[in-house]
């Protein structure tokens, strides 16, 4: 059975629906992995707990690798997952900046992230945290993966986040477990939430 904590999610999440007339429609939950989506990729889920809501903001590297600072989105939607005996837990978000410059901006300074801070001190947690890139996708115009292991007093974490952009649009799905995440775990999901957000 997969195993993790709540505190990773902090560390790999920190990731008004109005359009201008004749704009794409703003993202909807239709644009994101369904339940049952998740549930296929991670059948640990049958018997989750789930959680979706609307977007207005999402994490972004600041200037330091502690630093995460909120970036508004012109609509998204948000869904979390975790078993009932709590875990594993999976995020998954489908997000739409106001320009394809920005959500260019947004994957370069993920990647910037990744190669800089290899390894940092999260302040929150006090968990040593390690970064890697993970294996690339084809995926939307441009895909990322990145890895952490995150060492606490108690133990150590894991998670694999699959960052997708497509236009304007930006998808994000989040795995965490306590032993590495395969990116055979979470390429079938990223794949379903690169072609829905299109």
């Amino acid at each position: 059975m997969i195993r993790t904590s709540s505190s990773i999610v902090g560390i790999a999440a920190a990731l008004v629906l109005v359009s201008a007339p004749g704009a794409q429609a703003a993202v909807t939950a239709k644009d994101a992995p369904s339940q049952a989506d998740i549930v296929a990729a991670f059948p640990e889920l049958t018997d989750g707990q789930f959680s979706t809501e609307k977007v207005t903001k999402i994490g972004l590297p600041g200037k330091t690798c502690e630093e995460t600072v909120r970036l508004k989105v012109k609509s998204g939607t948000y869904t979390t997952g975790a078993s009932a005996t709590v875990y594993p837990i999976v995020l998954t978000s489908t997000v739409e900046l106001k320009t394809e410059a920005k959500a260019k901006a947004y994957m370069a300074s993920y990647r910037k992230y990744a190669k800089k801070c290899s390894t940092y001190t999260q302040p929150e947690t006090g968990a040593t945290v390690t970064l890697t890139k993970g294996k690339t996708f084809r995926f939307g115009d441009e895909s990322l993966t990145v890895d952490s292991q995150s060492v606490f007093d108690t133990g150590t974490n894991y998670s694999s986040s699959v960052l997708t952009r497509d236009g304007k649009r930006i998808s994000n799905v989040i795995a965490v477990d306590d032993a590495a995440v395969p990116a055979s775990s979470v390429k079938p999901l990223a794949k379903v939430a690169a072609k829905k957000m299109k």
